[in-house]
């Protein structure tokens, strides 16, 4: 993902370096200081010398000494000064750096989310139906976050801290590298540490986001059914199930909290105590061996400056592994198979033709994952073009899972289904699915205008189209009434609107697409008989030249079908019309006593 950005990174990286090599030049710097401060200006300029004798810099050295003033507080104040020049430069490399990084976190975050919902809304149907919209909400929201605070512990946080920690051991092994090899002895221990504490807060991590994923399930389903929850007094058990979802997320944040609060101070003791057995060697080597206590000072200096860098890196660790939790669940999700049907579709499948001949469903069976008995078993059925036909049978027959098989929301486990002589799963799917309108029994709304749902997946459809389909699902006359008619903008899923001007949206929806084959799943349910009787008539006008399935519980819609087909445990059982079912088929009596509502009228 970040390779796509190496040249900014590339610029991001420089200001590090430059930030860096400030740093660690100021600290350099302070030897110069100490000896001034110590000895006298004599005493530098030998020092100097002394540092690049033999050397690539010989001739720097005896310049630099030359250049210096013999007034002390003059050559403290150049010396101050490049402290200074240095500081600024510093600065300036440090933001070019953060600036870049962000930029470059931001942009990556924002290309996974791309991804992740590229890859969601191409999945197939039953993968998503396996997922949880919740938990797959939670991994394109909360997961990319944490992905992106990964992505700034290394690329800010670690870059900068870790050149300015190199910088400075690099002026601390110049200057006596025998002191700095003792320091860095802890290194090790420090390494182990922290990968051990990584592995628990990983794990901890990934049983948290789960858990968040579970409490936006609980708050969404809550909030939906919000008027079931209140007319059964069930706000208590709400809260209850809530607190207990909250209260499991707490424990497992906790036990990674406990970890991370933990890993600083350890890593800091055994720093600081790596540091004090410095000083303590180095001031052994002071007073016994009669050092330059300037040198002892400045390598102290730096080694603390080093540490000081060091020690917010101590939580990198814990941040990463935590980031490694939300991108391993980010990655399960890029692994999802996904659907043909747009840019992507293979060119070299064929276009399924306008259907115009028949529908042919040959011994189709289908189980959901983890279910043993079959939703759809071996059901064969042979359908003209033209036919509206009515399934009808007890709740979990499979009325609905045989249907989503049409469009292939679900492949078949076994059997064809042909729509003029093609195998569907043979020919472009999204040839298939233009040819295809459903409305469904739950009413489904999207941000924006009334027009905008109305033309959803037709977005250049003309405005006569538009309302002429309005006005044949009977919904023109309410739209007119609206506070800005056609351009008001709705509500959540519909809200302000009633069940049934929902659903006659929905309805022009399906009309404006002009489908050769039309479903309805339980589409009048939400409707009163006088709104019905008047989308009957436009039914029968859409259905001319359309092949039209029906799922319905009202009887007036199952008396007009040319078939009606009856089900029971994924199996048809009986294939007739009204009045040969009523003669033959116990079940289909049952259903007109039980099931199916009066006629309209």
């Amino acid at each position: 993902m970040l390779t796509q950005f190496k040249g900014t990174l590339g610029w991001a990286l420089v200001g590090a370096l430059i930030s860096a090599a400030c740093f660690g030049s100021g600290i350099a710097l302070v030897l110069p200081i100490l000896k001034l401060l110590l000895q006298d200006q004599r005493s530098l300029g030998n020092w100097i010398v002394a540092k690049t004798a033999g050397g690539p810099l010989d001739g720097i050295g005896a310049w630099a000494k030359s250049q210096i003033p013999e007034d002390p507080f003059a050559t403290f104040g150049i010396v101050m000064a490049i402290i200074a020049v240095l500081g600024l430069v510093g600065s300036l490399g440090r933001y070019m750096h953060e600036l870049l990084t962000i930029t470059v976190i931001q942009r990556a975050v924002m290309v996974w989310r791309r991804r992740l919902y590229r890859r969601l809304i191409h999945a197939p149907l039953i993968e998503l139906l396996h997922g949880g919209n919740s938990d797959l909400m939670s991994r394109v929201v909360t997961d990319t976050r944490l992905l992106a605070t990964g992505y700034r512990a290394i690329l800010s946080k670690t870059v900068t801290k870790l050149f300015t920690a190199l910088a400075a051991l690099a002026s601390a092994v110049l200057i006596d590298a025998y002191l700095t090899l003792i320091a860095l002895i802890s290194a090790p221990i420090i390494a182990v540490l922290l990968r051990k504490f990584g592995k628990v807060i990983r794990r901890a991590t990934r049983r948290a986001l789960r858990m968040r994923g579970r409490m936006l399930a609980a708050l969404g389903e809550s909030l939906r059914g919000i008027r079931v929850v209140k007319v059964h007094n069930a706000e208590g058990y709400e809260r209850r199930r809530f607190n207990c979802i909250n209260r499991d997320l707490f424990n497992e944040e906790m036990r990674m909290r406990r970890v991370k609060a933990m890993t600083s101070p350890l890593t800091g003791t055994l720093a600081t105590w790596s540091v004090l057995v410095v000083a303590t060697i180095a001031a052994w080597y002071v007073f016994k061996n009669r050092r330059d206590p300037s040198e002892f000072m400045t390598v102290l200096i730096a080694l603390l400056a080093a540490a000081a860098n060091l020690r917010p890196l101590s939580t990198l660790s814990s941040t990463l592994y935590e980031a490694s939790g939300a991108a391993s669940r980010v990655l399960e999700l890029m692994t999802l198979p996904v659907e043909k049907t747009g840019i992507d579709a293979d060119p070299r499948i064929p276009r399924l033709p306008r259907h115009d001949a028949s529908i042919t469903f040959q011994d189709v069976s289908f189980t959901y994952p983890d279910q043993d008995r079959e939703a759809i078993s071996g059901v064969s059925l042979d359908v003209e073009h033209g036919q509206m036909v009515a399934l009808v049978g007890p709740n979990g027959s499979g009325k609905t899972t045989l249907l989503s098989l049409l469009p292939r929301l679900l492949d078949p486990t076994t059997g064809t289904i042909r729509i003029d002589g093609m195998d569907t799963r043979d020919v472009s799917l999204r040839s298939l699915r233009e040819q295809i309108g459903v409305v469904t029994q739950e009413s489904v709304l999207f941000g924006g205008t009334v027009v905008d749902n109305i033309a959803y997946g037709r977005r250049h459809a003309s405005e006569e189209d538009i309302l002429t389909a309005a006005r044949r699902s009977h919904a023109d006359d309410f739209v007119q009434q609206l506070p800005e008619g056609y351009q008001t903008l709705l509500g959540e899923n519909g809200t302000g609107l009633s069940g049934g001007q929902c659903q006659r949206l929905c309805i022009a929806r399906a009309i404006l697409r002009n489908p050769a084959i039309l479903i309805l799943d339980e589409a009048t349910s939400q409707i009163d008989s006088e709104s019905e009787a008047h989308i009957a008539g436009a039914l029968d006008q859409i259905r001319q030249g359309c092949t039209t399935f029906v799922i319905a519980h009202r009887l007036s819609t199952v008396v007009n079908s040319d078939r009606i087909i009856v089900m029971e445990q994924g199996q048809i059982i009986d294939d007739g019309q009204h009045h040969q079912l009523l003669e033959r088929c116990r079940l289909y009596r049952t259903l007109t006593l039980t099931q199916l509502q009066p006629m309209a009228g």
